[in-house]
């Protein structure tokens, strides 16, 4: 299955429709980056991209990689969540996605091995 349809089940989003993809993608790559950048070795995807795209993770890692790519996806996706969303929820998604970024962390930013 494609990354894309799996984050729009994920979004509760058709996944038959296709008008929101180039979005959902601009959104997923921007948060790519935000995980590139914090040393979890991800590169950008195309519409066609799947789980094998990312070959170094083991399918558990996917799983977290793909947890947090949704949860940062519905931040911006929904936007009743940043007129109407409640702060509990707010702060449970941005604790939510801290724990997420924690567990890739500890397995492959591995920035203190290039230290001299």
């Amino acid at each position: 299955m494609k990354i894309l349809d799996e984050l729009k089940t994920l979004l509760e989003v058709d996944v038959e429709e296709t008008i929101f993809d180039s979005q959902l993608l601009l959104y997923v790559n921007s948060g790519i980056g935000y995980l590139a950048n914090n040393g979890i070795p991800v590169s950008r995807i195309d519409e066609n991209a799947t789980k094998e795209s990312f070959v170094f993770m083991a399918e558990s890692d996917y799983a977290v990689l793909l947890s947090w790519l949704h949860l940062y996806c519905l931040q911006r996706f929904d936007r009743t969540l940043m007129t109407q969303g409640s702060q509990t929820t707010l702060n449970w998604i941005d604790s939510e996605m801290t724990n997420l970024l924690y567990q890739l962390k500890v397995k492959y930013d591995r920035s203190d091995l290039n230290e001299v």
